[in-house]
């Protein structure tokens, strides 16, 4: 499913809360053939796309919470992109206005991690596939959950739809 991102306004999140539903599915469809580092990647993916919705939705109060200039300019210019390198610092800016994805970040990133690394015991977290599908399940669960409440403003029939679709995935699969 792709979206025209040219402008960044509602469209842009409803595309992104897409983005996370199409990526969520497609995360268990892989895990469920085997191909677990690839599925931990699209599970980044959506949690990536996630926090990129959130933080344009909270654009404004992440501002003020913000004291240096350098910080805001790069906020409202960058920071709805949700660079890979800055999520765990926008997570503790979204937790500051009351909305803590902070933990799902952080499994994402171990995912993320999973994804180029596998189980290389230098550079993994994971020692065998059971705890990368604990954190994989987490994060897709935790996805389901928060997603509604998050973007119900942004929420049409292709979403709903989408989401049904996730959410019956996830009961009979992973």
């Amino acid at each position: 499913m792709e979206k025209d991102l040219t402008r960044v306004d509602e469209s842009y999140i409803k595309a992104r809360v897409l983005e996370v539903i199409v990526d969520l599915i497609l995360s268990i469809e892989l895990w469920n053939r085997g191909l677990t580092r690839n599925s931990a990647g699209k599970a980044f993916n959506a949690v990536k796309a996630l926090i990129s919705a959130l933080v344009l939705i909270n654009m404004q109060k992440l501002i003020e919470t913000v004291k240096d200039e350098k910080e805001r300019k790069w906020l409202s210019k960058k920071g709805y992109s949700a660079p890979t390198h800055s999520i765990y610092g926008l997570s503790l800016q979204l937790k500051s206005i009351g909305i803590d994805v902070s933990d799902l970040i952080n499994r994402a990133l171990n995912l993320h991690d999973y994804q180029y690394n596998g189980f290389d015991p230098d550079f993994s977290r994971y020692r065998n596939k059971a705890e990368v599908k604990y954190d994989l399940e987490y994060v897709i669960d935790t996805v389901i959950n928060i997603l509604p409440k998050l973007f119900k403003d942004f929420w049409g029939k292709e979403t709903e739809d989408l989401y049904k679709t996730l959410v019956k995935e996830r009961e009979t699969k992973v």
